[in-house]
């Protein structure tokens, strides 16, 4: 297929403008019809029966998983993660790609060749309706592929996807309320006394199943007051203030009262504020913006606005630059905020999460017997535990030539790196230079890095 490429100070009449567009159109099909067939060759090539084959597995290691739905083949777990590199997405995009590709070829095959082989249907309509039917079995789903065949490619997909919802809650509706219906005539709240026939007495113990609103709003309301408790000066761990608030609910009159108590100061959220300056601040005024762990960018007025309403802790300056080492395993106490506070977000390539949640791992691998120091910020980086575990037992290998710098390597050869500005591709001559035997070489790479 060929598209005749359009000049930017080409000016094209109209009907010329529309017989460019047809034919980009189809492009973009056949490209993303060629992406779904990639993403089952890489599933084919990285089958599930290949895991576990040796007679030892490490804990954390690589397992076997199924990611379509009933009837899709096993693939390898860390198999998405190369995948994802190529395709410049997270690792779950990688798999989620798989699994719908996966489900078209093997449940609906009638939208397969829609999409694949006549071009007819858009493949993110095809990859929701693949997502829509995951839960439903075999000979289920194989009867909406059948109803499907002959309107997908003509229907508007919003009514196409309203029609394929239709179908989904008629082919499990039955079994879905009858599920639910059995669930709900085995709600019970039980509470035992704690005497014991021998032996000291217990404390009594509830135990109950609720319908999932009723859990929703009882756990809601246990957080409250778990919260109001320490504010009024409670300062017993968290279950249990919230075995207590439990308690408090049987008298809803002091669940109110310790709702509505305490002085407004009391009730306070807690704020750590973190002050960054850099050089040129000292030199010249300049804007800038606050950050609110969780919820991204703020103003400096809305920052204002919230260390107002807050009990405000000011933490002793970290100089992100100083790398104090420790000869212990665990990144712990400033050591570990340090880290976070120089990479605030997951350094895997295409990661999205940022907080302090998340793992800090060895960027060269602790070595028990090793040297000391190797636990440095110089040698760390955040990350998920499951990106951790594709660094650790999977096929990816990453360097970090400067603190803060990490630079990603596959199987097949490819570089990324990633940093404060996010991750992007690098050539790989760089990358093996970033890689490679003399330190001469590394240090070349790095810098020519730094200017890329």
């Amino acid at each position: 297929m060929s598209v005749t490429a359009v000049a930017e100070d080409t000016t094209l009449d109209e009907g010329a403008t529309l017989s460019a567009v047809e034919p980009a159109v189809q492009l973009k099909r056949y490209a993303e019809a060629d992406i779904l067939r990639l993403a089952v060759d890489w599933a084919d090539q990285h089958p599930g029966d290949r895991v576990g084959s040796s007679p030892w597995t490490p804990k954390g290691g690589e397992e076997m998983i199924t990611v379509g739905g009933e009837g899709t083949p096993k693939i390898a777990e860390f198999a998405p993660a190369e995948l994802a590199v190529s395709l410049q997405v997270h690792p779950l995009g990688a798999r989620s790609l798989i699994a719908d590709a996966l489900d078209l070829r093997h449940r609906l095959p009638s939208l397969w060749t829609l999409v694949t082989e006549d071009l007819s249907l858009p493949d993110w309509v095809a990859r929701k309706i693949a997502r829509a039917t995951r839960e439903l079995t075999g000979v289920q789903v194989a009867e909406v592929d059948r109803q499907l065949a002959d309107i997908a490619a003509t229907m508007p997909p919003s009514r196409l996807l309203e029609k394929v919802d239709a179908m989904v809650l008629a082919a499990d509706d039955e079994a879905r309320d009858d599920l639910r219906q059995a669930q709900l005539d085995h709600r019970c709240a039980v509470v035992s006394s704690g005497r014991r026939q021998h032996g000291p007495p217990q404390l009594p113990t509830l135990y109950a199943r609720l319908d999932e609103a009723d859990a929703q709003r009882l756990d809601q309301m246990l957080t409250r007051l778990a919260k109001a408790l320490k504010s009024g000066g409670d300062t017993d761990p968290t279950a249990v203030r919230r075995s207590k608030a439990l308690g408090l609910l049987a008298d809803p009159e002091r669940a109110l009262s310790t709702l509505a108590g305490g002085t407004a100061d009391a009730r306070a959220p807690h704020t750590v504020l973190y002050l960054h300056l850099t050089e040129s601040a000292f030199r010249r005024d300049e804007g800038g913006v606050a950050r609110f762990e969780g919820a991204g960018p703020i103003t400096p007025a809305q920052a204002r606005e919230i260390l107002g309403h807050s009990r405000v802790t000011i933490r002793p300056v970290l100089d992100l630059e100083k790398h104090l080492p420790a000869d212990a395993y665990e990144f712990t106490g400033s050591l570990r905020e340090q880290v976070l506070l120089r990479t605030p977000a997951d350094c895997y390539p295409f990661a999205v999460r940022v907080g302090g949640s998340m793992d800090v791992d060895h960027t060269t691998s602790y070595d028990a017997d090793g040297p000391p120091g190797q636990t440095t910020p110089a040698n760390a980086g955040p990350m998920t535990r499951h990106h951790h575990r594709i660094k650790t037992h999977g096929p990816m290998a990453v360097r970090q030539p400067r603190p803060g710098l990490y630079v990603w390597r596959t199987p097949h050869g490819r570089y990324c790196a990633t940093d404060h500005r996010g991750t992007r591709r690098i050539d790989p001559t760089l990358g093996d230079g970033i890689y490679g035997d003399s330190a001469g070489e590394r240090q070349a790479a790095r810098l020519l890095l730094d200017y890329t």
